[in-house]
């Protein structure tokens, strides 16, 4: 039993720093969109499906090591989360389990933080890119309409070749 809880609490730790690692992506995938940089921006979202994939990985690690803990304690694999198997059964191993458990319950917030941020960002860019659209594109209208306020026909100085869908 003490070799899987030790495994376990490997395989957590393992997780925490990779998660440490998709939160420092994505707090650069924020700055990235802030200014605009696309390049950098999909060599990030590279770097994240990787950092996915690996946490994927030892998230089944996690998962098969659960089941053979929860076998040795006779338990339902179901009903046994890491709350309950540090109250379960007494290992010295049990207060680092127990830190590694809020550790990575803290990342896993912090990162559905920064996706929330990153995702009201995203939308208020693409909110500030199509008024600066229909902007241009009324803006456009104006200087090519042939006719003043008053009646008379202008001279036009400005071409427009845009198409609004909002307008």
């Amino acid at each position: 039993m003490s070799s899987l809880l030790k495994n376990l609490l490997t395989t957590m730790e393992k997780k925490i720093t990779l998660y440490e690692k998709f939160i420092s992506l994505l707090q650069d995938e924020w700055k990235c969109i802030a200014e605009y940089s696309i390049e950098t921006l999909e060599s990030l979202i590279n770097k994240k499906y990787e950092l996915v994939n690996q946490l994927q990985g030892l998230e089944a690690e996690r998962i098969k090591i659960m089941k053979k803990v929860a076998q040795s304690l006779k338990v339902s694999h179901g009903n046994l989360t890491m709350k309950n198997l540090i109250n379960i059964q007494k290992n010295p191993l049990n207060s680092r389990l127990a830190k590694s458990r809020k550790n990575l319950l803290t990342k896993i917030q912090s990162v559905n933080y920064l996706n929330c941020s990153i995702r009201d960002l995203m939308k208020k860019s693409s909110l500030s890119f199509r008024k600066s659209l229909v902007h241009l594109h009324t803006e456009g209208e104006l200087a090519s309409s042939p006719y003043h306020a008053n009646g008379k026909i202008k001279k036009s100085e400005k071409y427009s070749r845009m198409l609004s869908v909002d307008a």
